[in-house]
């Protein structure tokens, strides 16, 4: 049985307390019901370091609730509070704006997208236009907890992050556990947590084994077609997560490199210590196509592959024709995976369709290994900010 009992790093854990000390005269505002309109009005009376405390009930959503960072909106539990998403748009239920600093907290609600209206029985292809959200995240979120809480039945994203976006952008750091994501699918979408990152991410050198990232950790994942994706400067850890039935053909844990719908590829990952399970065969537990960072000891069962590495097809303005790509695996940092145990192969090189063919790109040795990364030591579990209230 994998150990999961790490020495802690008192120094950071004293930061993150010192930064997620809240004023002293936080409030709890309760929120009339769940409808969008009571919750929006309970948000635009809170100051910093207040709860917005929504009732048991099951709530039809319409609209958008917008909220600053530096509050906590609270349920009475996933299985008593519900805010099911009843208007057909694209459009988030809740976005939060990161723009204070201070912590965001979000617990003890389940979100419930328009999965089942718009898509019907049909999971194969799309037959609707709305890709709808839970919720968002825009700027740099520091020290966000997300906890205790589901979302289902959301086609693009149960949780979504966008770095380059909202008042004060920028790079992501919190933890999001215990939580369910059930049923999110689309083609092409459909993720659990998707980590959209800040390019700004591209002009440090990576940090494994930090708080330097967007932790994903003890939660359940059933019927998503990503259980975690990402792109341009993300930096995220998935570990100890508990996967059953991967959507589609597709990867459990993804990592986008550089491709047209983002400046930039994946900065890191640090996937460890899952489960996967697959009742129908799947492609893969992992698919890295970009960036750096470590995958061991994970289990993956039902899959043809265990870790796939691949070369994303970049933008015009990036053109494959030398060594190495801008953002691929292996430039400027390596990948590391050990320790796996998989239905199918370990590793699998993705072939390409360009004319200098996937053994010029990626190479084991150079590229990425199959031998456990030195010096590397996992951050601090579970996350010290669980700790924290």
């Amino acid at each position: 049985m994998m150990e999961k009992f790490y020495l802690g790093r008192t120094l950071c854990l004293l930061l993150f307390i010192a930064f997620n000390a809240m004023p002293a005269s936080a409030a709890v505002i309760y929120a009339r019901s769940g409808y969008a309109a009571d919750i929006q009005t309970a948000i635009n009376g809170a100051s910093i370091g207040d709860t917005i405390s929504v009732p048991a009930g099951r709530y039809s959503f319409k609209g958008t609730v917008y909220a600053p960072d530096g509050i906590y909106i609270r349920g009475a539990g996933r299985d008593s509070t519900f805010l099911v998403k009843s208007d057909n748009t694209s459009a988030p239920m809740i976005i939060v704006d990161a723009k204070t600093g201070m912590p965001f907290k979000f617990s003890d609600i389940t979100m419930q997208g328009r999965l089942d209206a718009l898509q019907g029985t049909n999971r194969t292809t799309a037959v609707t236009t709305v890709t709808d959200g839970g919720l968002y995240i825009k700027g740099a979120a520091r020290n966000f907890k997300i906890f205790n809480a589901r979302f289902t039945k959301f086609l693009r994203a149960g949780i979504e992050f966008q770095g380059d976006a909202g008042t004060v952008p920028g790079e992501q750091i919190g933890v999001i556990y215990r939580n369910e994501f059930i049923d999110n699918w689309y083609s092409n979408l459909g993720y659990g947590v998707a980590v959209d990152g800040s390019v700004n991410a591209w002009n440090r050198p990576i940090a494994l084994g930090t708080a330097n990232a967007v932790f994903v950790e003890d939660n359940l994942f059933v019927l998503n077609r990503h259980c975690v994706t990402s792109t341009n400067g993300a930096n995220y850890v998935a570990r100890y997560n508990t996967v059953r039935d991967n959507y589609q053909d597709s990867q459990s844990f993804d990592a986008h490199g550089l491709s047209p719908a983002w400046p930039r590829g994946t900065r890191s990952v640090e996937i460890y210590g899952n489960v996967v399970t697959n009742s129908i065969t799947r492609w893969a537990g992992a698919g890295i196509r970009g960036g750096s960072g470590v995958v061991w000891g994970n289990t993956w069962n039902g899959v043809s592959h265990g870790v796939v590495v691949s070369l994303e097809d970049p933008p015009p303005a990036h053109p494959l024709t030398t060594y190495p790509a801008l953002d691929q695996i292996g430039n400027p940092y390596d990948l590391y995976i050990w320790n796996n145990i998989s239905s199918g192969d370990s590793v699998y090189k993705n072939p390409t369709t360009n004319p200098l063919g996937i053994d010029y790109w990626l190479r084991l040795g150079r590229d990425y290994y199959t031998t456990i990364k030195p010096g590397y030591l996992p951050y601090t579990y579970p996350h010290p900010l669980r700790s924290i209230n």
